[in-house]
């Protein structure tokens, strides 16, 4: 089990993301590069406060191509969808606790992109979101949420 937000952890992700998606039937051709930025918010002990980590996630033809860590934005690399958010909602929908779809309906999570893209990719973002929330048995070696019932839902 590898501890959150580490390659380990981005690499088990990566896998789910890829199994899971080998038995989708009608995947989209597209590639496509997303941003992830979780956002220090004072509760979760992964992300201090005030800072942000980042992430990018590559899909070519439904698969994860890569999927990991960067240390800031890269203009060069040009992206499909962002979202950000606070790290105590992204720790409780990494262990499961809550919604992704909920979050970013809430505003809790902001998602910039095209959304009717992702509206015609129900299934394959259902996948994506599950690889990441359900798809890989993490280590919380500071502690799992929640956190003493703070944070963002």
């Amino acid at each position: 089990m590898p501890d959150v937000y580490t390659p380990d952890w981005y690499e088990s992700v990566k896998e789910a993301i890829n199994a899971s998606v080998a038995t989708l039937k009608d995947v989209p051709s597209d590639s496509f590069t997303i941003a992830v930025e979780i956002v220090g918010d004072g509760v979760s002990p992964y992300v201090a406060d005030g800072k942000v980590l980042r992430f990018l996630i590559s899909l070519e033809g439904g698969q994860c191509a890569w999927y990991r860590e960067i240390e800031e934005d890269d203009p060069s690399v040009k992206l499909d969808y962002r979202f950000t958010g606070p790290a105590s909602a992204f720790d409780a929908i990494a262990a499961a606790q809550a919604d992704p779809i909920d979050a970013a309906l809430a505003g809790t999570i902001k998602v910039r992109g095209d959304m009717r893209f992702l509206m015609r990719q129900a299934q394959m973002v259902q996948v994506l979101l599950e690889a990441y929330s359900k798809g890989v048995e993490t280590t919380w070696p500071s502690g799992q949420p929640p956190y003493d019932g703070k944070g963002a839902s």
